[in-house]
């Protein structure tokens, strides 16, 4: 353990040195507190041995500097003093010493106070150690809350959390923003014909291909069953059908057989909106229901294709997302 020794008398400090060198500690000396916060400065010292009565910074407002930094973990601070009033005592305590030893001191006190110390660094130490493993592990608990364990995208939660954030900054910052609902075509279908395991492949290979597609700014979440919905920032009506279509295509080259659809093999059914700050809408709900009504005109057009929803468009009544014909 690296120990700091602060003390003007060069006899005193050097018979600490010596005894403290001898149990293996390092040992590192000041003649004063000014050197003393020069030494803490370069970390890596976890115990103050230091005399009260110093030139210039006494011991007691080299403790007060002392606990107003914690950068480099706790620092176990033992005061030397020549007081031995209750309320001097007691005014070392309460600027944050761990303990005191009075002049002249008995080494063999010092080592037991020392090494009491050891122990309290030894748990402190230990319980940061634990607080950050627990701290991971909590992150890494939330960040699974907020993925969708098959397809490994995100999910109906982080979608939520994600869009209202999109929607503020479109809002505060007049950027705009599209959302294109995806729905995998005659989906039961393919769970009736190949299985629900042969299913869940799919998704995921569906879900890779569209990470794969879209730009490191779009976001893709699992909404529901067959169903995602993907965030594309900075984008108007044009530039979503464009980046739908792409979507669309990269799904196609899968080329995946799929004998309960019309085209013979997996496909998949856009609806796209846009927000932006001369939209009638004013709530992502409202760009939501619009591509959602706009998922639902391509599903009755007769799938694999792209629908945009249009400005010139009410938002009406709609069937609920996740419930297409």
């Amino acid at each position: 353990m690296k120990i700091l020794v602060v003390e003007d008398n060069l006899v005193s400090r050097t018979l600490l040195q010596k005894t403290l060198d001898n149990r293996g500690h390092e040992i590192v000396t000041a003649e004063d507190g000014q050197q003393a916060l020069e030494i803490l400065s370069r970390g890596g010292v976890k115990l103050v041995i230091a005399d009260w009565m110093l030139p210039g910074l006494d011991g007691l407002d080299l403790c007060r500097k002392i606990r107003q930094n914690s950068d480099d973990g706790y620092v176990y601070f033992i005061m030397l003093t020549g007081k031995d009033q209750k309320n001097e005592i007691i005014e070392g305590l309460e600027v944050g010493a761990d303990d005191y030893v009075t002049k002249p001191f008995d080494i063999e006190e010092l080592k037991v106070r020392i090494r009491a110390g050891e122990r309290i660094l030894n748990l402190e130490k230990e319980l940061t150690e634990k607080n950050q493993r627990l701290l991971q592990f909590n992150n890494r608990l939330e960040a699974l809350a907020s993925i969708d364990p098959l397809m490994e995208i995100g999910n109906r939660r982080s979608f939520y959390t994600t869009i209202a954030k999109v929607h503020d900054r479109a809002c505060r910052y007049s950027q705009p923003y599209g959302l294109a609902i995806c729905d995998i075509d005659c989906f039961k279908a393919y769970n009736d014909t190949y299985g629900h395991m042969a299913g869940d492949r799919v998704l995921k290979s569906a879900a890779q291909a569209i990470k794969e597609t879209i730009r490191t700014s779009d976001e893709v979440f699992r909404f529901g069953g067959e169903e995602l919905v993907i965030i594309m920032p900075n984008q108007d009506l044009e530039a979503m059908k464009i980046a739908a279509e792409r979507i669309k295509n990269a799904l196609s080259d899968l080329e995946i057989e799929h004998r309960g659809s019309p085209s013979g093999k997996l496909s998949a059914s856009f609806g796209t909106a846009v927000f932006n700050d001369s939209s009638a809408a004013n709530r992502w709900e409202d760009i939501l229901d619009q591509a959602d009504k706009a998922l639902y005109r391509a599903k009755a057009a007769g799938r694999n294709r792209v629908e945009c929803f249009s400005p010139a468009e009410k938002t009406g009544d709609t069937l609920p997302v996740g419930e297409k014909p």
